[in-house]
């Protein structure tokens, strides 16, 4: 299955925030890993995250939301954004991208460890998208549903 093209607030391919689990699994199979998440202070409710290895994307469930999709996870330099592949850029590039493809305003969050590993993460709340870098090269791509306000309250 070709999972390449980024729709934002919609998914990817023919996997789409929303669907559930049981229809996900007749798409994609069984997953190669499966995190199960138990209720904390933090987070109501538990979640899970679905593995796929070959097409290297992760789908996020929580059971606040009647297990459906909620957020797609990926890696892949297979995948594009509005014909753009930009997993493997470098952060200036693709903070130009952001720019030119309006993605939003952006939150930036230094994650750097204590042994020195670079990362910082850019948070585009408009878009529902937050872009992980390692040594300044994106390296994953996270994306949600789209809420409007009506949705909130």
């Amino acid at each position: 299955m070709k999972l390449e093209n980024i729709e934002i607030g919609i998914g990817i391919g023919p996997l789409r925030f929303g669907m559930e689990r049981e229809e996900i699994k007749k798409l994609m199979g069984e997953p190669d890993e499966v995190e199960v998440y138990e209720e904390t202070e933090e987070m109501i409710g538990r979640s899970e995250i679905w593995h796929y290895d070959d097409q290297e994307i992760s789908l996020s469930f929580e059971e606040g939301e009647e297990w459906t999709l909620i957020a797609i996870a990926t890696s892949s330099e297979n995948v594009s954004i509005a014909g753009k592949k930009i997993i493997g850029l470098q952060k200036e590039e693709v903070l130009k991208f952001a720019t030119e493809f309006q993605l939003g305003e952006m939150e930036e969050e230094d994650l750097t460890d204590e042994d020195g590993m670079a990362s910082t993460v850019l948070s585009f709340y408009e878009s529902g998208m937050n872009l992980w870098f390692e040594d300044n090269c994106l390296s994953e791509i996270q994306w949600g549903a789209l809420w409007d306000e009506e949705t909130l309250n």
